[in-house]
């Protein structure tokens, strides 16, 4: 079995490390990872990847660049897995406050983080996105 192609683009310097730390600690796959659609798939050379993921706040041209690219690939590209990446928790723990009781005695609040995805929660998707690309593909070369 050859060894699974991951094309993902994300513009978030921070994402992109999480998302790269992520697949050498939990994937024997092959991440080709860039800010854009463009330099992403300059960095396949020509190979189809199982898996395309996209950051949530792709740019609309990356966007029309890489239904264009799917829909271009037909038939050969009809295994490919799209996904969107979400916002990654990074496991560190929020203040509670600023501590020190402020002016007045008044605590402030810590501000809202975004709703996050545990990284660990988003492998097991991966992994299962992975292997429907790896099922379509073996059928596609069955028929």
């Amino acid at each position: 079995m050859q060894t699974p192609l991951i094309m993902a683009v994300e513009p978030d310097p921070r994402q992109a490390a999480q998302l790269s730390a992520l697949f050498r600690r939990q994937f024997q796959a092959e991440l080709v990872l860039a800010g854009s659609t463009a330099a992403a798939m300059a960095q396949l050379h020509g190979r189809i990847p199982e898996l395309v993921l996209t950051s949530a706040l792709i740019q609309p041209r990356d966007e029309v660049e890489l239904i264009a690219w799917l829909r271009g690939l037909g038939a050969k590209g009809s295994h490919v897995q799209t996904v969107t990446i979400p916002t990654l928790a990074n496991g560190a723990p929020q203040e509670a406050s600023r501590g020190g009781g402020g002016l007045f005695g008044r605590e402030k609040p810590a501000p809202s983080a975004p709703d996050s995805c545990d990284p660990a929660v988003f492998a097991d998707w991966i992994s299962i996105y992975l292997d429907l690309a790896s099922t379509h593909r073996e059928e596609a070369s069955h028929a």
